[in-house]
């Protein structure tokens, strides 16, 4: 009988010491419990503080900058945008436009952007010919179209040339009021 209850007082002090250890590290300090799945998932799926925009690595924050209404500055608007031929998607985005209050999209409609090719800190943006055959601006539009390009490539900070092209040639102008037969830096006093 003396046997049994020794035995028995021994497994309930292992099975006491084995519960009492069994959250200690080798120091015998408590140690941290894995988050249960659940947990993980509520972590996961909390938004953003308010005025944050979730960037995943597959995405990259860049500013286009649009026309405002009165045609005497450029205005920026953040978006993200794929990083796979981010420069080709950063000039899609700014031809497709905003809908921003205040600010015009300058791009005449059925442009197309057909490559964007960055050799070293040149970028060459080639356009479909709509781009010079359905320009309804003037020479403020031209400006415009021209400077609000020229910013938004600029942001990328390998790039500090732009040059404009149209199915694939370089060309004089857009509508006959600006140059465009050779590449533009950056314009300073538009950004408002």
């Amino acid at each position: 009988m003396m046997m049994k209850t020794g035995n028995a007082v021994l497994v309930a002090m292992t099975t006491a010491v084995l519960l009492l250890t069994a959250g200690c590290d080798e120091e015998g300090k408590s140690g941290q419990v894995p988050a249960s799945p659940a947990t993980t998932n509520q972590q996961a799926k909390t938004p953003a503080a308010p005025g944050t925009q979730n960037v995943t690595p597959s995405q990259t924050e860049i500013k286009l900058y649009f026309p405002n209404e009165a045609g005497d500055g450029l205005q920026p608007v953040k978006v993200n945008i794929p990083s796979e031929d981010k420069y080709t998607q950063a000039v899609k985005e700014l031809v497709a436009g905003t809908k921003e209050p205040g600010l015009i999209n300058i791009f005449p409609k059925g442009v197309k952007v057909r490559s964007v090719k960055v050799t070293g800190n040149l970028a060459t943006v080639d356009f479909s010919k709509e781009l010079t055959h359905k320009f309804v601006g003037g020479s403020t539009g031209e400006q415009m179209l021209v400077s609000a390009l020229v910013n938004t490539m600029t942001e990328f900070p390998e790039i500090e040339r732009v040059l404009i092209t149209v199915e694939g040639e370089r060309i004089e102008t857009i509508a006959g009021h600006l140059d465009t037969s050779e590449p533009f830096t950056r314009p300073t006093g538009l950004v408002q």
